[in-house]
């Protein structure tokens, strides 16, 4: 991330023109955690409230618990604001399709990481079965798991978080092969200081594959030094120049 900075610098260019240039800023979802239903819906209502307009809620201890818990926030949050969810592997495949079934109404926009990772089969079987995209997160941590994943046919979509994938360039080359199996992907992040978040925005701006972002591991940082790496407005990110 430093040498591709230095590089940016040499060539006077913001990092994200010169990776591609594709966007100048980026929605983002906020993340809630697991909590009780009550206050997950006051958390829902402030994030809407402080101008976000994607959220996405956690689950995978309970599917009974986290299908009510996102039928309660549709509820409360009303049709214009975009949902996901996030099992964290916490399923198996049944519980992953009956969780779909029931939360139809609340018209997830993705459903991310349903099974656990290490069997492969099971997350395409959700994929397959299932009526809403299916994102992986955990189960693709390399290049060669993106090439597993893509090449067959086993989710719709790639988290690709730079912290996890190992920095810049192994993150494009996974996009590249995301781009080729026609796979969209979202830009991720780990709780990290704003300049991680930063590297990870300059990435996303680069590439019209890299359809959607969850970049808010910085929100609630205290003293974070890099905090004025990127610029946060109504739920939208825009890079330092």
């Amino acid at each position: 991330m430093t040498l591709y900075d230095i590089l940016a610098k040499k060539c006077d260019l913001p990092l994200w023109k010169m990776l591609g240039g594709y966007r100048d800023r980026m929605l983002t979802s906020v993340t809630i955690g697991i909590l009780p239903e009550r206050e997950t819906v006051e958390q829902a209502r402030e994030w809407v409230r402080r101008g976000f307009r994607i959220l996405k809620l956690k689950g995978g201890i309970d599917v009974q618990a986290d299908a009510a818990r996102v039928l309660k926030v549709r509820e409360a949050v009303g049709e214009n604001i975009r949902l996901r969810f996030d099992a964290n592997g916490g399923y198996t495949v049944e519980e992953a399709l009956w969780f779909v079934d029931q939360t139809l109404s609340a018209r997830l926009e993705l459903f991310e990481q349903p099974t656990q990772k290490g069997h492969a089969e099971m997350i395409g079987q959700v994929t397959r079965r299932g009526s809403v995209p299916v994102m992986a997160d955990e189960s693709v941590v390399s290049l060669r798991d993106a090439f597993r994943l893509a090449s067959n046919d086993l989710v719709d979509m790639l988290n690709v978080k730079l912290m996890k994938v190992g920095g810049i360039a192994e993150a494009v080359q996974i996009n590249a092969v995301a781009r080729a199996a026609r796979l969209e992907v979202m830009v991720g992040c780990m709780d990290e200081s704003a300049l991680g978040i930063a590297a990870a925005l300059h990435f996303g701006l680069s590439d019209r594959n890299i359809a959607y972002a969850d970049l808010d591991g910085h929100i609630d940082l205290v003293k974070d030094p890099a905090a004025d790496a990127v610029t946060i407005e109504d739920g939208t990110l825009f890079p330092s120049q």
